[in-house]
């Protein structure tokens, strides 16, 4: 009788089906130095007796080097979710944060299984793969959030059809603090609906709310069912599908809402469907009654349908601007605001906020509408396009709870002009902006043929949507001003990490630490008053509170980078701002690995970077060696003429004129 059998003899996989009578498609030899990593792989060799059906033939964990020129993914299988959902696998876009140690004590295992016809084999997640075998059925009741719990009523169950897989415990799971067991029945086959009620396959989870509000820090997190299996923990995620919606960008929109506690709490989708729990400490401005008021659910859904109504009315498009939480008016989109009202085919309207320093600056211009205002709401509803720098959802408070207003962003042009190049770090299946995402654009500004290329590969948006005209914060900042001569000022302008949102004590943060390590090493080469430190927005109040805040920048990002004769960062766009200035760069990265595990392999090629590039404290030190003597920055040492070429393929503009290049391609497609 014929067996199916697979060993792994040095880099060789091989899988046989022994029989008496041997042919050459009953034995497969793999180099596994080829597979692609999170890759499930079809056997040619034939399952040919069902005592081999459902079994793991081999199941080995190992560290497999590529062979040199190999691409590794690491995404793993597609998610497949119907009425009655199975989900087998989510892609990366969706899997949970993972820190460095998490990835170091990664399962990753060489395997060869059957179902009920063929056999398979691969090199994966241990996790991914016992979700090539285990699946998870479900069908979502009902889900709310209300009387301060998350209630959660589900249909469910698992299915199990190996014997050599032990299903150990089953949790409805946010977090590792937030979690609870919930009783999961588990079946060696598919069942029908009607078995499903049969056997009350029913759970109703009551999660309180007060559990999640024990620190300050936001929360982004899918909403999983967790299962031990053989040891591991394998998520699944949870969600509901709509059969009609007109956008997956709709999902975006809160899908139940409440605040409790002074946070603010609500439910979203991801674009697969599945369902997500924010929650964000409330702002200053959602304790105003006004706020309460005009943000009300009644309130707000009739501003959205009376605009949707509006529309279809009137003659004129309506077109918002606005900047960065729609506080500034610095970055270009302001100078094409006026641009774009003197061509009156549109009505163009500014939006910022009065308690902005920018405000009184434009506050008596045309078309200048506070944040807030009554006329501001109006506009919000009634907007044709949105034409900013940064997402649509800087309108208004970001990871809000206003769902009409979230499904507005969504349902209408975006043209995004960029507050810095994407030539650094990816833009993949994380971004906002990538397709299918809230963000996502109708038009995107880029400033190079190289940029547009990229752009178009990360976010997957066709090339017709990019406008190849340079960014308009490059018509704002002045062309190789900083020379020899300048001031001798260091920035140092280090990026904030997702993986470093949950942080419980700020002084042991990666952040922190490498931060106060370059601003001691600059020391020992120049004064202190000289050393410029630009926190994060989401790190500033932290490090007020720290020996940092005697250098800590105040003032913008545009306005310290005009000072920059060096700029020591890690992955942050502002490195081309500072260049096209005339500046320096120096590149930063003791975190690569970890950074790239998060966020995506970096853009440049290691010839494309525009300063030096260092990985550790005692590299850049021998870099500042020689590039600082006597306080005085030498930046011939920094800059070259090999970073200059470099940089003028990934920038292409350095006339001043991108804004009126902008305003044309948009004149051109009738957006304004």
């Amino acid at each position: 009788m014929s067996q199916i059998h697979a060993e792994l003899n040095d880099n060789e996989l091989i899988i046989c089906c022994d029989r008496a009578r041997m042919t050459e498609n009953d034995r497969q030899v793999i180099d596994i130095r080829t597979l692609q990593y999170g890759k499930k792989y079809s056997s040619y060799v034939k399952l040919r007796s069902q005592k081999d059906a459902d079994k793991i033939i081999l199941f080995q964990e190992m560290e497999i080097e590529p062979l040199d020129g190999m691409e590794i993914s690491l995404d793993g299988a597609s998610l497949l979710q119907q009425e009655m959902t199975t989900d087998v696998n989510a892609e990366n876009e969706e899997r949970a944060s993972e820190t460095e140690e998490e990835l170091l004590i990664e399962h990753k295992v060489l395997f060869v299984y059957t179902d009920k016809k063929k056999v398979y084999y691969g090199y994966m997640q241990a996790a991914n793969f016992y979700k090539l075998i285990v699946k998870y059925t479900y069908k979502v009741l009902s889900i709310n959030l209300k009387n301060g719990y998350l209630s959660l009523k589900i249909l469910s169950y698992l299915q199990n059809p190996c014997n050599q897989i032990q299903i150990e415990s089953t949790r409805f799971y946010i977090d590792e603090k937030n979690n609870v067991e919930s009783d999961i029945k588990v079946y060696p086959e598919k069942i029908g609906k009607k078995k499903v009620l049969a056997d009350w396959n029913y759970q109703h989870i009551r999660y309180p709310l007060a559990d999640l509000l024990t620190d300050e820090t936001q929360l982004n997190n899918m909403l999983l069912m967790m299962v031990t299996i053989n040891g591991i923990d394998v998520d699944f995620r949870i969600g509901k599908k709509e059969k009609n919606i007109p956008s997956k960008r709709m999902y975006y929109a809160p899908y139940k809402s409440t605040f409790f506690k002074d946070f603010a709490i609500h439910l979203r989708r991801t674009d697969r469907g599945n369902f997500a729990i924010v929650k964000r400490p409330m702002e200053a401005i959602e304790y105003r009654i006004w706020f309460k008021f005009i943000e009300s659910r009644p309130v707000s859904w009739l501003f959205y349908h009376l605009g949707k109504i509006c529309s279809k009315l009137r003659r004129k498009n309506i077109d918002l601007f606005y900047e960065k939480f729609a506080e500034k008016a610095e970055e270009g989109t302001f100078d094409l605001f006026q641009m774009a009202q003197k061509e009156r085919k549109s009505r163009c309207y500014y939006v910022i906020s009065p308690e902005s320093s920018d405000y009184v600056k434009i506050k008596n211009a045309k078309g200048v509408v506070p944040k807030y205002s009554l006329k501001y709401y109006w506009l919000l509803y009634n907007v044709n396009n949105y034409i900013s720098t940064e997402a649509p959802a800087h309108l208004n408070i970001l990871r809000s709870n206003n769902k009409y207003f979230r499904l507005s962003t969504c349902e209408h042009p975006f043209i995004f002009l960029q507050h810095g190049i994407t030539y650094l770090k990816c833009q993949g299946s994380s971004s906002t902006f990538v397709l299918n995402k809230e963000g996502e654009p109708a038009y995107m500004v880029v400033g190079s043929q190289k940029e547009l290329d990229a752009c178009t590969d990360m976010l997957k948006l066709p090339e017709e949507r990019f406008l190849n005209t340079g960014l308009p914060i490059f018509s704002k900042i002045q062309y190789m001003h900083i020379n020899d001569s300048s001031p001798d000022k260091v920035v140092i302008m280090l990026t904030w990490k997702s993986y470093e949102e949950h942080i419980q004590e700020f002084s042991n943060s990666e952040y922190y630490q490498n931060v106060m390590s370059i601003y001691h090493m600059l020391e020992q080469y120049m004064a202190a008053e000289n050393i410029i430190i630009v926190p994060h927005p989401k790190m500033a109040s932290l490090c007020e509170n720290t020996p940092l805040k005697h250098n800590m920048w105040e003032g913008s990002i545009s306005e310290v980078l005009q000072y920059a004769k060096l700029l020591i960062t890690d992955y942050s766009s502002v490195c081309y701002n500072s260049f096209y200035q005339g500046g320096g760069v120096i590149f930063f990265q003791p975190d690569l690995m970890r950074y790239q595990a998060e966020a995506g392999e970096l853009i440049p090629a290691d010839d494309e970077y525009i300063g030096h590039r260092v990985f550790t404290l005692d590299e850049l030190e021998k870099v500042i060696e020689k590039a600082i003597t006597g306080g005085k920055i030498k930046l011939e040492s920094v800059r070259n003429k090999e970073f200059e070429k470099r940089y003028c393929t990934i920038n292409e503009y350095h006339d001043g004129k991108n804004i009126e290049r902008i305003a044309m391609k948009l004149k051109e497609l009738n957006i304004i």
